[in-house]
């Protein structure tokens, strides 16, 4: 599965090169003045300058995990009445961001989430839950530390605030308006923390990037719980074969907890996304990346167009937890 998805995602970028291969005017501002388009708050603005942004984020998990192995519907069942099959999460992120000052940038993250889960009980029927809604809003500050000609160093520092519904509910077999486990809720219900470092480089047609964050819950939400902290490291590599277009290649480690608490309208002997255990884990992702920027004297120009699609090489889990198999990212940003 993986080999067909690394060939796909290979011939995808070598396509969308060869259909955008014609040439375009230097500008001052380059595809590689960007990091791939899933990595956030990358870069600080200038002040008064704004920049806004739209990205649609897609997940699709079918593969399921106990520790580093990928485990059948059938090993799921014989410890759960209900095993999960799949699951998509569609995320739309509107975004805005403003220079304060040349080293103070504030940025603002509103995620509308949609996901479905398709299920089988042990008795062979199945279903399927859904649901919708706005997420935790984002709000962020990055501070400039070091910058020179070709180096930056920043810190990101933001607080997420519990918009996010943890209430949602749906029909199952139990019956018609049932609370849905933990990895359905649209939010944390806490307010988190959101600190970070980044690292850019840049010289000639190559970039460079590191950045670390995680996420910090801050006391117990209204259902009794707290869900697990997170942390994640990326580093990428990028390189411009004109200023208008540049491909990138990102590793991407995730770590996250389990969950502190739990839901009392959850039973967590029915189904493993009710279990409060068996939520923490670790994956590393490999990336690939395309940016590209409008740079000609024309209604295109600073327009930045970027796609990156990711997989997972690596699996850890304190399962069984279903995994994503392929994730993709495709957004549009516009500075002025």
């Amino acid at each position: 599965m993986h080999s067909l998805i690394r060939k796909t995602v290979c011939n995808l970028i070598g396509f969308v090169f060869v259909i955008t291969s014609v040439s375009t005017a230097a500008a001052h501002s380059t595809a590689n003045d960007h990091a791939p388009i899933g990595v956030m708050g990358d870069h600080l603005h200038k002040q008064g300058e704004w920049m806004v942004s739209y990205r649609y984020m897609r997940m699709d998990m079918d593969e399921t995990y106990v520790g580093e192995d990928e485990v059948d519907t059938s090993r799921v069942l014989s410890e759960f009445m209900v095993a999960p099959l799949s699951m998509t999460m569609d995320m739309h992120m509107v975004g805005g961001m403003y220079g304060l000052t040349d080293d103070i940038t504030i940025m603002l993250m509103i995620p509308y989430v949609e996901k479905d889960m398709d299920h089988r009980t042990r008795m062979g029927g199945m279903f399927s839950t859904s649901s919708s809604g706005i997420g935790d809003i984002k709000l962020s500050g990055l501070f400039s530390v070091y910058q020179d000609e070709t180096q930056r160093v920043h810190l990101n520092f933001g607080v997420s605030f519990p918009s996010g519904s943890i209430d949602e509910r749906d029909r199952t077999p139990m019956g018609p308006n049932q609370l849905l486990p933990y990895p359905m809720q649209l939010g944390s219900g806490t307010y988190d923390l959101h600190p970070g470092i980044t690292y850019t480089g840049q010289h000639e047609r190559l970039s460079w990037g590191t950045q670390f964050t995680a996420v910090q819950r801050l006391g117990e939400n209204d259902r009794d719980y707290t869900l697990g902290n997170r942390y994640e490291a990326s580093t990428w590599i990028a390189y411009e074969p004109a200023d208008w277009v540049s491909g990138s290649f990102r590793l991407r480690k995730k770590y996250w907890g389990d969950i502190d608490g739990a839901d009392p309208d959850l039973n967590p002997n029915m189904v493993q996304t009710a279990d409060p255990t068996r939520q923490a884990g670790r994956q590393l992702d490999a990336l690939f990346g395309l940016n590209l920027i409008g740079t000609g004297d024309n209604w295109l120009h600073g327009h930045r167009l970027a796609l990156e699609v990711g997989f997972p090489i690596d699996v850890d889990v304190n399962g069984p937890q279903l995994i994503s198999d392929l994730e993709f990212t495709v957004g549009w940003q516009k500075a002025w």
